[in-house]
């Protein structure tokens, strides 16, 4: 009967297909407004068996001492590893009709801090052991419901956003899942976006003192401590023939619950003068399509721009900004692209009060290895966060049933000292120039380090392949058949 029952589950899937896609320099979009309305009721179960060998330095780097929760650099020793891993299960959902659409995907894995350090096998239990249980129950990580017609589209949920033509964008990318509402709306040759993003707003015991008993130079004594990190971003696209130009801004508003000035969706964001509880980034960035086959493409986002004259004047904040530039070639089954992307020293970190950094913080547990609370800080833009300069040459072949994906890395990324130890400088590193009483900075800058970074993607039918190293150094090599 319990065959039974899986067999009929999986019969339930249907050839129509109605979600968001990631086909658009701003995404994701729903599929409405490439392919029109589909009625679709789906309901998949998939497996994926894993095997790897390999060697990885999978300590997590850390900072603080052991509290509510640890903050945690899921890029720096591991370069998001736990991404790599497939689930060993999952179960997707999707109800389409009329324009609406429901969609769930539950992964059936292990915990992430497990998955990276055990990246072995994906089974989530050895085989007689119970002490070795890690079942994820973060999950659903891609979670949404939506509205879509032609012109317009409304969504709320769990999923990637990305701003951009570039394959690692500088003011928001598609690093790592967003909870967010979403509303885009399209005329002719112009689209306008909003987003609304949260950020988990549990800080570490360090982190909560400084949020509480400092204070914008402009406001001394004025706190904004409240339990609230949130991100509204909007956009303006114009596309003429062959150009398209995107222009867009995004406010950090933290330690207070958003009010109508900082939702506004048409208010330019530096105009808000959130001063103490708001951090604001601007962006334009760019697509030509110079013809069928070849884009050029770019960005550039300014943090903060150093103006003595204004604010409370020089040194209040650094000048900060990030910028890329790349193009593709791409014809039936190939593809080749090249990157070139910068932030600067300072960039997503010019104020010091914890909930203005422009990151996203996601709360894991794992209840078989360290950190067991693990606050998550992923970048909101870059992948590799700020102080990083990257070169990126990549490949894709597909044709038929098999497809061949080939990337390489050049990554430049900034350290300090931290209590005699080198690392990476994430965002735990704020500017500490403007919040009073003066704030003591207790790292130092130091060199930067270089690592050559491969990926290679290899899929036949239902067999894949993946390698993945850096410097040489750390390997992964692994393999999964899906049904």
């Amino acid at each position: 009967m319990k065959k039974l029952f899986v067999l009929l589950i999986i019969s339930l899937s249907l050839l129509s297909f109605s979600a968001i896609v990631y086909d658009s320099d701003v995404a994701p979009i729903p599929s409405e407004w490439l392919n029109g309305y589909n009625e679709t009721f789906k309901i998949d179960v998939n497996f994926f068996p894993w095997i790897a060998f390999g060697n990885w330095d999978s300590n997590f780097v850390t900072k603080y001492p052991w509290g509510w929760g640890k903050p945690t650099n899921p890029a720096e020793n591991n370069f998001y590893l736990f991404n790599e891993i497939p689930p060993l299960m999952s179960f997707t959902f999707e109800f389409s009709k009329n324009g609406f659409t429901l969609f769930s995907k539950v992964d059936i894995q292990k915990e992430p801090i497990t998955r990276t350090k055990e990246f072995e096998n994906n089974l989530f239990i050895q085989p007689f052991d119970i002490n070795t249980l890690s079942f994820d129950m973060n999950f659903p990580e891609l979670f949404y419901v939506y509205y879509a017609n032609q012109n317009l589209f409304l969504s709320i949920g769990r999923f990637p956003i990305k701003w951009g033509a570039a394959k690692y964008p500088i003011t928001i990318s598609d690093t790592t899942f967003q909870d967010n509402i979403t509303f885009s709306t399209k005329i002719d040759n112009f689209r306008y976006t909003y987003h609304i993003i949260s950020s988990y707003s549990l800080l570490s015991p360090e982190e909560q003192y400084i949020q509480s008993n400092y204070s914008d130079r402009h406001n001394p004594g004025l706190y904004f401590d409240a339990p609230y990190k949130t991100i509204i971003a909007h956009r303006f696209d114009f596309e003429f023939n062959k150009l398209r130009i995107g222009i867009g801004d995004l406010n950090v508003v933290g330690g207070k619950f958003p009010d109508l000035i900082d939702l506004n969706p048409l208010m330019f964001f530096h105009n808000t003068y959130g001063e103490g509880y708001s951090n604001v980034m601007a962006s334009v960035d760019f697509t030509y399509k110079f013809n069928s086959n070849i884009t050029f493409y770019g960005e550039f986002s300014m943090d903060d721009f150093e103006v003595p004259t204004t604010e409370a004047g020089s040194n209040y904040k650094p000048t900060s900004y990030g910028y890329n530039l790349g193009g593709k070639y791409k014809n039936d089954n190939f593809d080749f692209y090249i990157e070139y992307d910068h932030t600067s020293e300072w960039m997503y970190i010019t104020n010091y009060l914890p909930y203005l950094r422009i990151n996203v913080r996601h709360f894991y547990l794992d209840n078989l290895t360290s950190p067991k609370r693990s606050l998550m800080d992923f970048p909101l833009g870059f992948i590799y966060g700020p102080d990083a300069t990257m070169v990126s040459v990549g490949i894709n072949f597909n044709q038929k049933e098999l497809k061949i994906n080939f990337e390489y890395n050049l990554l430049f990324k900034g350290t300090v000292i931290d209590d005699g130890i080198q690392r990476w400088k994430w965002f735990w590193d704020s500017w500490y120039g403007n919040v009073t009483p003066d704030a003591t900075y207790e790292v130092v800058d130091s060199e930067d380090v270089m690592y050559n970074i491969i990926n290679i993607n290899i899929s036949y039918m239902q067999f894949s392949l993946k390698v993945k190293t850096i410097n040489f150094d750390n390997f992964l090599i692994g393999a999964y058949y899906e049904f």
